[in-house]
């Protein structure tokens, strides 16, 4: 069985929150890479603890970079963006409590996909004891993209060229790897990668494999590969020996878009990877097995 993977999808906005960080910059180069290539809005938020003003000088710049990247032509004007299909909106507020502040802003400006550089020693758990955060987020069910800081991803800032060649989607009977896999698919098809090898990683007996429909996308190649073993330790191990560009894992969210980092397998997956990894959340299906 197979099915079509359209450019645009549905996609509407692009969330990239920011310290203006190294691994923050690598983060906004996929961001903005996926807001023009899917053509849609971008939202780039900072939150100062002390205090928020209108300089936004400390930001990336977007004219600048699609300039470099040949997207643009010198002078690039707000205009030139709107005909891109590109809307940009940059926020800068303060507050004590970063990650409360990123979640209201999506409750009230909802994203379809969350753009952020994951660090390896970020206290992220520590957002996660912040009930108001929770519930906020609760409602918030969204496909994030974490680009850790000791990679540089697959889309250059430098250039904003694009490689997307290699693809590992670990898969399990619960949650559903289905949503991976077509989410994957819908950005593969956005970013234009036209040959791509995608691997489906599953731990356990091969004829327990859960069944999955795959695209039949020219260039486009699937391949399974069987493991045992601890499962984290499988998919990492597997991530190393083949240098893929992207991990894709469906996760379950209970508390929104924070779950990624509740000590899920996709949490440890992060956490623990140097290769960006896309979580998609699973609506309303069973318990995770992890």
């Amino acid at each position: 069985m197979t099915f079509s993977v359209q450019k645009k999808n549905g996609m509407a906005h692009i969330f990239h929150p920011t310290d203006f960080s190294p691994p923050s910059m690598a983060a906004f180069g996929h961001a903005l890479r996926l807001a023009v290539d899917l053509g849609t809005d971008l939202t780039i938020m900072h939150i100062d603890p002390d205090h928020a003003d209108t300089d936004f000088e400390e930001f990336p710049r977007v004219r600048k970079t699609l300039t470099r990247w040949g997207v643009l032509p010198r002078e690039g004007t707000k205009g030139q963006l709107i005909q891109l299909g590109l809307g940009v909106r940059k926020i800068k507020a303060a507050s004590k409590d970063p990650m409360l502040s990123v979640v209201q802003c999506l409750q009230h400006s909802p994203a379809d996909i969350v753009v952020v550089a994951s660090h390896e020693r970020d206290p992220l758990s520590d957002w996660l004891k912040n009930p108001v955060a929770a519930d906020i987020s609760r409602n918030s069910r969204i496909t994030t993209l974490f680009v850790p800081e000791l990679s540089k991803g697959f889309v250059s800032l430098e250039d904003g060229a694009c490689r997307l060649q290699r693809i590992l989607i670990p898969i399990d009977h619960q949650p559903s790897p289905q949503s991976a896999v077509e989410a994957v698919c819908m950005l593969a098809a956005g970013l234009k990668a036209r040959e791509v090898s995608f691997h489906l990683l599953y731990v356990g007996d091969p004829l327990h494999a859960p069944p999955l429909r795959l695209p039949g996308i020219p260039g486009w190649q699937w391949q399974w590969i069987f493991s045992s073993g601890v499962v984290v330790d499988e998919i990492l191990a597997v991530m190393e020996k083949n240098d893929y560009h992207l991990v894709a894992m469906s996760t379950q969210w209970h508390h929104g878009f924070l779950d990624a980092l509740r000590g899920s397998t996709t949490e440890r997956v992060v956490r623990r990877a140097h290769t960006p990894v896309l979580a998609v959340p699973v609506h309303d299906s069973p318990e995770p097995l992890d």
